[in-house]
């Protein structure tokens, strides 16, 4: 089964499946710049949207509070689940950082929760379970099942403490003035015009190979491996390209042309390569490139034709990456300030003796 919540008219919702009882999830259609942790998860999703929801066990072993709050197990490994599955977490090392980061992420929202209660933020009951109802619950076969009756209470609880920490926030926004001016918009344009490329045009560009015989021994690879090491080096200090590649590169046709290949437009090249030079500015070279012929770098020498979208076409997009990098900053900042003088005291799991402290 799964639950589809959207949370705020402010930010268009995007529904993930989770299962039901244990978390519910919510996912911000917005650019996802605004980060922080290590998983990549916005501000929003970390704090607002993945919520674990519990059935209460006095079983369940306490891991930390926060200034007396409890935060169990449980809700820590279901938070940690369901960032798993956002971020498509597989391997056991992911699955380590992604436990750290629910940790972390849990405590954080706890402290949002305590200062918006400092601060007495308060919603109306009648505001919170318009809120909770706007849930959809999904069946297994994937059928939308309406809900009956009043929000659950836990539920209730869960949405209230979620719109507390929205309306905070949206007053630490309004406070630090994060909508970015239109001075700020083109100034960002200016300075990454390479991000609004519409279309690359033609590249040209000119490398230097070195090849490996067929059938090599092991020792005629880690040759060619250390001559195009060494000529890399050099055309890294290198003025004339050209002159190094007429010297050295071992690809007949082209070396007697400076390494020369000529101009082509995206698609033309195979797909590795074509991403590499596309991505390279003029002048500089890619890394070293290894293929069952041997080994080459390019260097990209030079553009035409390319063409870059005009300000107001990209302007709303701008205007939202600034904005998330407004908005993540005074979250960093405010979780910092409230977590100074936080006193967070970690347990130790069950059959482990002494306990853990730590205060901010």
């Amino acid at each position: 089964m799964h639950i589809c919540y959207p949370f705020s008219a402010r930010k268009p919702i995007a529904c993930l499946i989770v299962a039901i009882g244990i978390a519910f999830v919510v996912a911000t259609a917005r650019p996802s710049h605004a980060q922080i942790g290590t998983s990549g998860l916005e501000w929003q999703q970390r704090f607002l949207g993945i919520i674990p929801l519990v059935k209460p066990d006095p079983k369940d072993p306490v891991v930390v509070t926060v200034n007396g709050a409890p935060i169990t197990a449980a809700e820590i490994a279901d938070y940690a689940k369901t960032e798993a599955r956002m971020i498509n977490a597989t391997s056991t090392e992911e699955s380590k950082a992604v436990f750290r980061d629910a940790g972390e992420n849990l405590i954080n929202r706890q402290l949002l929760l305590q200062e918006a209660e400092k601060r007495k933020i308060a919603i109306p009951d009648a505001e919170v379970a318009n809120r909770a109802r706007e849930f959809q619950v999904g069946g297994a076969e994937g059928q939308t099942v309406p809900q009956s009756g009043a929000p659950d209470a836990q539920l209730m609880n869960a949405v209230r403490g979620s719109m507390l920490i929205e309306k905070m926030l949206d007053d630490e926004f309004r406070a630090h003035h994060v909508q970015p001016t239109d001075a700020q918009i083109k100034q960002y344009y200016e300075e990454h015009r390479d991000l609004f490329v519409k279309d690359p045009g033609e590249v040209q560009i000119a490398h230097i190979a070195v090849k490996i015989p067929l059938n090599a021994t092991d020792a005629q690879k880690k040759a060619a491996a250390e001559k195009i090491i060494k000529l890399y080096k050099q055309a890294v200090k290198s003025k004339d390209f050209a002159a190094l590649a007429k010297q050295n590169s071992e690809d007949k046709e082209s070396a007697p042309k400076g390494g020369e290949l000529g101009y082509f437009r995206p698609g033309q090249l195979p797909p590795v390569v074509d991403k590499m030079v596309f991505a390279t500015p003029v002048g500089q070279l890619t890394q070293i490139l290894e293929s069952n012929l041997g080994y080459s770098f390019i260097k990209v020498t030079s553009r035409r034709g390319e063409t870059i979208a005009p300000l107001p076409e990209v302007k709303a997009k701008i205007a939202m990456f600034i904005l998330d990098e407004n908005e993540d900053t005074v979250v960093k900042a405010l979780i910092k300030k409230i977590g100074k003088g936080a006193k967070i005291d970690f347990k130790n799991p069950p059959g482990a003796t002494g306990a853990a402290h730590a205060e901010r």
